[in-house]
């Protein structure tokens, strides 16, 4: 795909693979797309630094930034806190990792890494409950 375009620019260093709100970095630029791939994310070096991590402010820019109404400020809290059932309780598994958060956040705090962490613990705990 990118032969198509004239090839990969001099100056990118990362690839994303479904494009920006969900799609995930990819290890290899010289990975396959396929024909379910929505989108491909060239990024230089000066797009992939983050500032460096800050405390939270308050700011709510994550809840209002965030499509499915959760609380990201709180969710990261809880999970670097390790309270998976207070995580459950406020509907981590709703949250479907668009990344809407991580870029509002102007503390530069990896909402969306520790949360992706969280859901799989959390899945983990909901799994190992005896059924019903």
């Amino acid at each position: 795909m990118m032969f198509a375009i004239g090839g990969f620019p001099k100056d990118a260093v990362k690839l994303i693979s479904g494009g920006p709100m969900t799609g995930k970095a990819v290890a290899c630029m010289d990975a396959a797309s396929v024909k379910s791939t929505s989108g491909l994310l060239l990024l230089t070096e000066e797009e992939t630094k983050r500032g460096p991590e800050r405390n939270c402010i308050r700011c709510a820019k994550c809840v209002e930034a965030c499509p499915m109404g959760l609380q990201p400020y709180l969710l990261n809290r809880l999970a670097r806190a390790d309270r998976m059932e207070e995580l459950e309780e406020n509907m981590v598994q709703d949250c479907i990792e668009c990344g809407c958060c991580l870029y509002s956040c102007p503390a530069n705090i990896p909402l969306l890494d520790t949360i992706r962490l969280s859901k799989a613990k959390v899945l983990k705990i909901m799994r190992s409950r005896p059924k019903k």
